[in-house]
């Protein structure tokens, strides 16, 4: 059952996964690994497994107001995820408390983002 994600499937090779709460520490802190954190699990199963090999898995942070390092450590963790499967990852919608704390970690050089979701879609194909 989701309660952090809303994920939707654009075509058969884009999933797009919106956060669902301004603040996502309680799943991101109830484990110290990433891997087995509640919202890793959750993008996993209902986000990452499903994509298609060469496929685009979208991130819509649109709602998300509240940026720890932990968070930029899932993204780390789900872009190896996304690249193993030979896809690819990109954010869109990122808020202004977002987007400091991700620029200060120089996400903006790791991650393809886009301003709205709908570029993001159109830039996936």
């Amino acid at each position: 059952m989701s309660c952090n994600l809303s994920c939707e499937t654009f075509n058969e090779r884009v999933v797009v996964a919106r956060f669902v709460r301004p603040d996502m520490r309680d799943a991101l802190y109830d484990y110290e690994a990433i891997p087995d954190t509640a919202l890793f699990k959750e993008l996993d199963t209902n986000a990452i497994k499903p994509l298609p090999k060469g496929g685009t898995l979208i991130l819509n942070f649109g709602l998300v107001d509240w940026f720890p390092t932990a968070f930029y450590r899932l993204l780390l963790r789900v872009r190896e995820e996304v690249q193993a499967k030979g896809c690819r990852v990109m954010l869109c919608c990122l808020t202004e408390h977002v987007k400091e704390g991700f620029e200060l970690m120089r996400g903006d050089k790791v991650f393809e983002v886009h301003s709205t979701e709908k570029r993001a879609v159109t830039a996936a194909g």
